[in-house]
């Protein structure tokens, strides 16, 4: 079968390919021509320049597809303008639908987030929650949202391709340069001062590109699957990294309302004076704010084994110590 990854050269879609060149499968990348491709290094891996939302570039990448992974968005808590995230998450989803019945792809699997399962404050959340939660998300939530959406419609109005849609939460491993990354980092140089009230779920990008194969092998048309790992507080995540690296994790614990006070003066500061992203904003406090429990049964019953959540963070501690030192010396 020949595989085409959208977003591939990134974080999570390379480790995807080589998930898939793993199993046997061949492989074509789009990457925007500007993207970095050092993640795809020696890797047998076919690497077209493209933009997502230029058909004429799709029809350049899609013949002689088999199955398309649809990974490709742009993921930012703050931007100047938020427009360009709309025109890649949602409209670029929309032409890549089209694109792929035009030439009789046969499978697609769709990367959403779990941002956009809702929130069971008395338990675990699944496939089934509905999301209330829109009008007070982020961009980047509602872009995300409004792309399943154009997914759900899709599947609805057409027999082919086969869909199959996943909703990951955060991945951690080697490799992460971007804001989870960044978490990480600070906190191996002592540069997180606090923690507050809240969960998260922590996926090992391993686990999650083993889960997209899983999608794409066995995956019933027409469903989503949570792809989770383990949900944590934020306070035991912090501890896990104390465990694992020997820095000492953060005591403060903040008011959240303080938390979101901090959130809202970084993005005016960034909106008013600097026009770079902030370390904090308002929806990311939100977020992590609060307990939701992910249930990812439902991708496991397809076979999905979960690695233990230390593994994971030894891992990337590991890959970003060396990421920083590297930095340090110039190379």
């Amino acid at each position: 079968m020949h595989c085409l990854v959208t977003g591939g050269a990134g974080f999570i879609g390379s480790h995807v390919v080589k998930s898939l060149l793993e199993r046997k499968y061949r492989v074509r990348v789009l990457a925007l021509p500007s993207e970095p491709r050092n993640r795809l290094e020696g890797l047998d891996v076919e690497i077209m320049d493209g933009d997502l939302t230029n058909p004429e570039d799709l029809d350049r990448a899609l013949p002689g597809i088999d199955a398309v992974f649809h990974l490709a968005a742009v993921h930012a808590q703050w931007m100047p303008d938020f427009r360009p995230m709309y025109r890649v998450n949602v409209e670029g989803t929309r032409i890549l639908l089209e694109k792929c019945k035009e030439h009789g792809i046969k499978r697609i699997v769709y990367t959403s987030t779990q941002n956009v399962i809702g929130w069971n404050p008395r338990g675990l959340s699944d496939e089934n929650t509905p999301f209330k939660e829109f009008k007070k998300s982020s961009h980047y939530t509602k872009s995300k949202y409004l792309a399943e959406q154009e997914v759900w419609k899709f599947i609805q109005e057409n027999d082919s391709p086969e869909i199959v849609i996943l909703n990951p939460s955060g991945p951690f491993g080697p490799g992460d340069t971007g804001p989870t990354g960044k978490v990480v980092q600070d906190f191996l140089r002592q540069k997180v001062p606090f923690y507050f009230y809240g969960y998260f779920n922590v996926i090992d990008v391993d686990d999650l590109s083993e889960g997209q194969i899983l999608a794409l092998e066995k995956g019933k048309p027409g469903e989503r699957y949570i792809l989770a790992g383990h949900d944590v507080s934020l306070h035991e995540f912090f501890q896990l990294l104390e465990k694992v690296s020997g820095v000492k994790a953060p005591s403060l614990r903040m008011p959240r309302f303080l938390v979101y006070g901090i959130g809202y003066l970084m993005e005016k500061t960034s909106d008013w004076f600097t026009h770079r992203p902030p370390k904090m904003t308002v929806d990311r406090v939100r977020q992590r704010g609060r307990k939701k429990l992910l249930d990812n049964s439902k991708i496991r019953n397809l076979g999905l084994e979960i690695r233990p959540i230390e593994d994971t963070l030894q891992r990337t501690v590991e890959f970003h110590r060396k990421y920083l030192a590297e930095r340090e010396s110039g190379k």
